[in-house]
């Protein structure tokens, strides 16, 4: 955890934001809950893309009640912009579908807490991403950061155990 905040607030000033903090640890709960309930719904043998069909039905189903009670205002000529449509069809298939496929069958064949823990590379990831596509600088914090999440990984894991005993 020490490494992660390392990476989080490398160059940056730490500010409080009670709600979205509450938002935050929310989040993780309702992540933590659906991924054990992915996990129990593919011990039933359902087909991961079909179970992910049906979470994402019912997401929407359940959300179209808020656009009245959050004043929706659709603009059909926003989405009938090419850049606007093409951004859409990616966040649709590519980050939103794509994504949660592989997550479900990542949790079906590991585990949800296998699984879950990997969701501590996603800093280190950004981090690598950003130096090699941004041209961005790693600091020392977050090169400290990278290797104290590295090292939490692999304890976790418990490869540095199995590596000590040979």
């Amino acid at each position: 955890m020490t490494g992660i905040c390392l990476i989080s607030f490398s160059g940056s000033k730490l500010e409080l934001n009670p709600i979205g903090d509450i938002l935050a640890v929310a989040a993780a709960f309702v992540w933590a809950a659906y991924s054990l309930l992915t996990r129990k719904i593919s011990s039933f043998g359902y087909h991961t893309i079909q179970t992910t069909r049906r979470i994402f039905t019912y997401g929407i189903l359940f959300m179209l009640p808020f656009l009245f009670i959050f004043d929706f205002d659709p603009d059909v000529y926003k989405f009938v912009k090419p850049g606007n449509f093409l951004n859409l069809i990616y966040l649709g298939l590519g980050a939103s579908a794509l994504c949660f496929v592989t997550w479900n069958y990542a949790v079906r064949v590991l585990g949800a807490v296998k699984t879950s823990v990997y969701i501590y590379m996603v800093p280190v990831i950004t981090v690598v991403t950003s130096v090699i596509v941004l041209r961005e600088e790693i600091t020392w914090i977050a090169a400290i950061g990278i290797g104290l999440t590295l090292i939490g990984l692999f304890l976790s894991e418990g490869r540095l155990k199995k590596a000590n005993r040979n």
